[in-house]
């Protein structure tokens, strides 16, 4: 794809009968303990090549030791392109199988030990470095798929461009065919759907399309929290992403969209929050108000209305059991994770009725308190007063449980005087 027009159409092999013979069975991705180190590291302009004879499939030296066997030598009638500067190659490979040469592609008139591309230095680190990503990434299905043919597929008319989008992975296992893409830049609306309307046109409406997003980007991982969640009955911790409108857009289309990190891939799954509507004979009021506010699922696709998805956590591996290319255990672990919320909303729901039943707190009643009657007229009873009512006699006053005190003498020089003088007189 190029920033000056509009994406090019990719132009793999059509699969068809043709496709299935012993050359198309030596695409199959394998890494050779002995070749370790191509795994992570830039490869060189002499150990890439995008083959036009194979409608663009992206040659790996290191990763394809039955190259130089398989393949003609020379120029090839233009065959090789480079993919940095998208000149022609000439693959040169050993004289004898015995021999120690190493296959290699270079550029014509390109002396020995001195190839030089004509790109700059930093197009072709930019190359070399998708092509990397997306080829260790083959290599990780290939030891998840046992069995499966894996191939990366250009198209030929980008060669020497800037792609946006790196070359497709192109898995196929049986009669599953999937195609995947390792997202490495930002991703445009009008870029995915070109690339979604490519890839099916060329390989059916109905192959599943992959993209792989990495977590550690935080323009493709926007992330939202973590939410608890207890599938089988088992606690445990899920990361939140919020999507972006793109990927939105992908599940839309039919697309699965996932995120890698260190060999995890993270299925998404929709959430959706929302509140409990009362039914009759519940009450969601007072303290169970915030009982009434829960999420609900939609899986294995992400619904339009999830405020965030969830990230189901799978090994790469995970992707090959059983079902071929399909993440079976991380749908399980959804359908475990609804019918948990089943229950949640059950129970929740009981203890709504339950507070329903509750007796609610008792109004104490007031009890009138009789007006004080008027002071009474001397030698006389006091008359009611209008609108209060006649009350009887009342009885005896009751004894006070109390002692009245005895009153004491006001003290005063005066009187301490007269006593003191009264005294004298009694002598």
């Amino acid at each position: 794809m190029t920033h000056q027009a509009q994406p090019s159409r990719i132009r793999p092999r059509r699969l068809s009968s043709r496709t299935t013979g012993p050359h198309q069975m030596s695409m199959a991705v394998s890494v050779p303990r002995s070749r370790s180190r191509a795994s992570g590291k830039l490869p060189r302009t002499g150990e890439i090549a995008i083959d036009t004879g194979d409608n663009g499939r992206v040659i790996d030296l290191r990763r394809e030791p039955d190259a130089a066997s398989r393949l003609p030598r020379g120029r090839a009638g233009g065959r090789y392109l480079c993919c940095a500067c998208g000149s022609t190659l000439v693959f040169s490979g050993p004289a004898t199988p015995d021999s120690g040469f190493t296959p290699r592609f270079r550029h014509p008139g390109a002396r020995r030990g001195a190839d030089r591309c004509s790109a700059t230095a930093p197009h072709q680190a930019d190359i070399q470095s998708d092509l990397t990503v997306v080829l260790d990434l083959a290599g990780q299905l290939a030891c998840a798929l046992p069995g499966a043919v894996i191939w990366l597929q250009a198209d030929p008319r980008l060669a020497g461009r800037r792609w946006d989008l790196p070359p497709v992975l192109v898995v196929r296992k049986g009669a599953q065919v999937v195609v995947i893409e390792r997202v490495r830049r930002p991703l445009s609306k009008t870029l995915a759907e070109a690339r979604l309307r490519d890839v099916r046109s060329v390989y059916g409406e109905d192959t599943a399309h992959w993209w792989f997003f990495d977590q550690d980007d935080s323009q493709q991982y926007i992330g939202a929290g973590t939410v608890k969640v207890r599938p089988h009955g088992k606690p445990a911790t899920h990361h939140k992403v919020r999507p972006t409108p793109v990927q939105r857009q992908l599940v839309r289309s039919g697309a699965t969209v996932c995120w890698i990190s260190k060999g995890a891939v993270l299925i998404p799954y929709g959430g959706h929050p929302g509140t409990y509507p009362a039914r009759d004979g519940e009450d969601w009021s007072g303290e169970m108000a915030s009982w009434a506010k829960d999420w609900k699922i939609s899986h294995p696709c992400p619904g339009d209305g999830a405020t965030w998805w969830g990230l189901v956590p799978l090994p790469l591996s995970g992707l090959g059991h059983r079902t071929g290319f399909r993440p079976a255990a991380a749908f399980q672990l959804m359908a475990a994770l609804e019918k948990a919320q089943s229950g949640r909303e059950a129970h929740r729901r009981r203890l709504a009725r339950e507070h329903a039943q509750r007796p609610g707190p008792q109004t104490p009643v007031a009890v009138p308190v009789p007006a004080a009657p008027s002071r009474p007229p001397a030698g006389g009873t006091a008359l009611p007063q209008a609108g209060q009512p006649t009350q009887s006699p009342a009885g005896p006053p009751r004894a006070s449980l109390s002692r009245p005190r005895a009153s004491r003498p006001r003290f005063s020089w005066r009187g301490l005087l007269r006593t003191l003088r009264s005294g004298k007189g009694t002598r």
